[in-house]
């Protein structure tokens, strides 16, 4: 029974969230060096409650740039999905995190919400 838990357990942890991979994958389209994107947690921070499936997901990744560096990055991804492709806006689709959180990241989402018309 032990085991069988363990197993469970590891397999849904490795499992991951469809918007965060989602997310990810919008991402990497903006990277000089898509391959390189190492995914180090994110989570969806803001979910519509209607029909459309707009979100916010909060990705930090690694990533090399331009000149082949290694930087770590925060990013807050808006996106939604309509007929059944993820659609953002190239203007306020993907912000720079607020690294102070709290109130002023709950700020910065209702500006994010405002600026991709998200209800």
């Amino acid at each position: 029974m032990k085991y069988t838990a363990l197993f469970l357990l590891l397999f849904l942890s490795a499992c991951g969230s469809s918007e965060v991979d989602d997310a990810s994958e919008i991402i990497k389209t903006t990277l000089k060096n898509p391959k390189s994107f190492v995914l180090t947690n994110g989570n969806v921070i803001w979910q519509s409650k209607l029909a459309d499936k707009a979100m916010i997901v909060k990705v930090n990744y690694t990533a090399k740039n331009g000149l082949n560096q290694v930087i770590k990055e925060c990013k807050y991804v808006s996106f939604y999905q309509q007929d059944g492709k993820n659609k953002w806006l190239e203007n306020g689709g993907i912000e720079n995190c607020i690294a102070a959180g709290g109130k002023e990241e709950q700020q910065g989402l209702e500006i994010l919400k405002k600026i991709n018309a998200f209800k």
